[in-house]
């Protein structure tokens, strides 16, 4: 059934996608200052696609044409109301804007699909990407580059606007771009700005444009518990957990992390993936926030004095803070298992201490906090200096003055 209905799609791009869509966009003239920013999820408002959006907003620059393309009516009448270039898809415009288009951005793969590809397939592609892994990615993962390179893969990516090139590819160092990304992905160009999400770190205060799609309440609760004395403690897990979530399997129970947090003055804060929707029970405790999936988590990163996380790299983002970072991959045989493999030994290279249940967790923040004691100073600053050729608030203006040069300008 599976072969049946990938030669089914593969089908359906060869006659709708290449055989009328493209043929098509090439009786409208390309524009050459036209730039689209594509969001994840079908267009949400977030990640670094958001960050380099408001960057070039913010320089109001003359005879560039920019437009944030969604299919999501919230974030298109969100953007609108505060008079930010937007598109709302599919319609005619943003149909006729993504076949004009000179530059298309994004931060994810799956902005192709239903023929996005197609219908921009002149443009060049910027991919500024999501983080930096510590799951296998892309042609990292033996199966897909074995499908990848075979002949039936081949044709079957190239004609369902899988194995494309990238124009621009956003890594972060030099190491992170040798070891995994040029391996993991094609593309004529790598730059090692950094990710324009991680620029408000080095902001004293976000604007209003920041908190744009933001769990404000939560934000607003948080800041005002902060400056009651306060520690806030963010949990942010990975998105593909086949176990599900923690609360929901027993493995952290909410009145005795309630009774920890009261009795030591901590705000926990839970932050699940966008793919991940779980609210019950939240609400019968006053120092346990849910700050809702679908929105940005940066500035929840900035105002969060601990980060527990599992595989997810968001801790990678969290190095640039210079703050505590706690594991918790409780469920670590069953999650390796049902993974195509990490990039690295997980025990040996994550800088923080690593906690497989609540009672060791909860002892861990209490040393952290009440005692002072951070033991992985040098080894997340060894990571991060691994990670990251920069630690400003210039990835941004890396990344842009880049597309100018190569796309816009000498277009």
């Amino acid at each position: 059934m599976k072969i049946i209905s990938q030669t089914f799609k593969t089908a359906k791009m060869l006659i709708l996608g290449w055989g009328i869509i493209v043929p098509l966009t090439y009786l409208f003239p390309v524009k050459k200052n036209l730039v689209l920013f594509i969001g994840k999820n079908k267009g949400l408002f977030f990640d670094n696609v958001k960050y380099l959006y408001l960057y070039l907003h913010g320089l109001k620059q003359n005879g560039v044409e920019y437009y944030f393309f969604t299919e999501n009516k919230t974030v298109y009448e969100t953007l609108k109301r505060h008079n930010l270039p937007v598109l709302l898809h599919p319609t005619l415009r943003s149909i006729c804007a993504m076949v004009r288009a000179n530059v298309v951005i994004s931060c994810s793969t799956p902005w192709a699909k239903n023929f996005k590809y197609h219908l921009s397939s002149r443009a060049k592609k910027v991919q500024l990407w999501h983080g930096i892994p510590l799951k296998r990615i892309g042609l990292l993962i033996p199966e897909i580059a074995k499908y990848s390179n075979s002949f039936w893969g081949k044709i079957s990516n190239a004609l369902r606007g899988k194995n494309y090139v990238y124009d621009l590819f956003v890594s972060t160092s030099r190491h992170i771009t040798g070891n995994i990304f040029s391996k993991a992905v094609r593309s004529r160009n790598f730059i090692e700005s950094g990710y324009p999400r991680n620029d408000i770190f080095f902001k004293e205060q976000l604007d209003g444009n920041d908190l744009l799609e933001t769990d404000v309440e939560s934000l607003r609760r948080i800041n005002e518990l902060r400056g009651r004395g306060f520690r806030s403690v963010l949990y942010a897990p990975t998105w593909d957990n086949p176990t599900g979530n923690p609360i929901k399997n027993g493995v952290i129970n909410m009145e005795k992390l309630s009774l920890f947090a009261r009795q030591h003055k901590v705000l926990f804060v839970f932050k699940f993936h966008p793919s991940i929707s779980y609210a019950e029970g939240f609400g019968e405790y006053d120092n346990i926030i849910y700050y809702d999936s679908t929105k940005d988590i940066q500035p929840l990163l900035k105002i969060s004095d601990v980060l527990v996380t599992d595989y997810s790299s968001v801790y990678m983002d969290y190095l640039l803070l210079n703050r505590p970072i706690i594991f918790f991959p409780y469920d670590h045989e069953k999650y390796l298992k049902s993974q195509d493999g990490l990039l690295f030994d997980y025990d040996s290279a994550v800088p923080g201490p690593i906690c497989h249940s609540q009672d060791r967790l909860e002892e861990t923040i209490f040393n952290l906090i009440i005692n002072c004691r951070d033991d992985y100073l040098a080894k997340r600053d060894q990571t991060k200096k691994m990670a990251f050729k920069y630690e400003d608030s210039g990835a941004s203006d890396r990344i842009w003055k880049f597309i100018m040069e190569h796309f816009l300008e000498a277009s």
